[in-house]
């Protein structure tokens, strides 16, 4: 019967089993479209019914009245315990706190908790393995709102195995405690992508910190390419050089673009101290990457020192095309000095490269 099953009189069966499987899954795919579409609907529809009663109670309560607690709930009419109704006004609650600041910042901050979202954001955090999604718009309410979560609950969610809750945890950290929490942040921060990195970067520059932490302390050729980036990008944001450090990473070599971002940092910081090494790292070097970002950490010097070598460079007839454009414009960029080459450049150059020295000093040509 297996032998005759597997000669042909099997096929029909496998081909009607297929198509009835096949059938299943498209039914289930536009279920599943459905579902999604009419709950975004359903979303939009109360959001426009909302918006506007509950802006013109808050421009009423809030901006004009000053009210600061014991607010008139009951005059909003809004069926509350609707779990839709609660989100749709919990998500207008937070954009209104987080354009308003000053004491309306504080009232707004009361009329939530007098809505018990604040109650709900600690609930919904305390069971995060169940609700990830929930539980990173919490941590963002609760930072927004300055409430500070008990400590064995933090701890919890800074070890949690995703690193969406993580994140939420780090930038938590950074809105309510400020320059307090960066210890508790780098020491444990790990398994965060370059998005990620960002994301904690921002909500750092976004505070009013203007204090002399020092970053680079945390450098460390064994750490992912993401997490080295955020402390070079916050020591190129608030200007704190550290050479030492910084070529700890490059001469490691670990990871090719943990080099090549040590590089930039080396640049934008105006490591003037460290442009015979990069003249050195350049002739030593054979890729391409990381030649090009050296010629343009060593254009952001703009000593004077490198004039020969990116000349040099550019008339390389042998060298690649974008190493050749970034050695020109290095030379431009370290004007005065490089007045005198960059004119006997213009007079010496045969068609091709005029033309390459027309694209790039074409206005609309921006270099990074």
């Amino acid at each position: 019967m297996i032998r005759s099953f597997f000669e042909g009189d099997g096929w029909p069966m496998i081909v009607w089993i297929a198509l009835v499987l096949s059938f299943m899954f498209w039914t289930a795919c536009l279920i599943g479209i459905c579902i999604f579409y009419y709950r975004d609907y359903r979303y939009r529809s109360h959001y426009t019914r909302i918006y506007p009663v509950l802006r013109d109670f808050i421009y009423e309560h809030v901006l004009i009245a000053n009210t600061f607690n014991h607010f008139p709930i009951e005059k909003l009419s809004l069926d509350l315990d609707k779990r839709i109704v609660r989100k749709v006004v919990r998500q207008i609650l937070h954009e209104f706190i987080f354009t308003i600041g000053g004491e309306k910042g504080r009232s707004m901050r009361n009329l939530f908790n007098e809505m018990g979202f604040d109650k709900e954001a600690q609930y919904e955090i305390r069971h995060s393995a169940k609700h990830v999604l929930a539980t990173v718009r919490s941590l963002s309410d609760l930072a927004l709102m300055q409430v500070n979560i008990q400590d064995d609950i933090l701890k919890q969610l800074l070890g949690s195995p995703r690193v969406e809750i993580r994140v939420a945890a780090y930038k938590y950290l950074v809105q309510v405690e400020g320059e307090q929490a960066f210890d508790r942040i780098f020491a444990g921060i790990y398994g965060i992508s370059e998005l990620d990195a960002l994301d904690i970067y921002q909500s750092i520059v976004l505070t009013d910190y203007v204090g002399a932490y020092r970053f680079s302390q945390w450098l460390d050729d064994s750490k992912t390419c993401a997490v080295n980036s955020l402390y070079m990008d916050l020591m190129v944001y608030y200007q704190q050089l550290d050479e030492e450090e910084l070529w700890k990473l490059i001469m490691a070599r670990k990871e090719l673009r943990t080099v090549q971002k040590a590089i930039n940092a080396l640049g934008k910081l105006l490591a003037r101290a460290s442009e015979d090494q990069l003249q050195c790292l350049f002739h030593k070097e054979q890729d391409l990457n990381l030649k090009i970002e050296i010629i343009k950490a060593i254009g952001r010097l703009g000593q004077g020192k490198s004039i020969d070598l990116l000349e040099t460079i550019f008339k390389d007839k042998n060298s690649v095309l974008v190493l050749r454009k970034h050695a020109y414009r290095s030379l431009i960029a370290q004007k005065p000095y490089s007045t005198s080459c960059l004119r006997k450049l213009d007079n010496e150059v045969e068609s091709d490269d005029d033309k390459l020295i027309r694209y790039i000093n074409h206005p609309m040509v921006h270099y990074f």
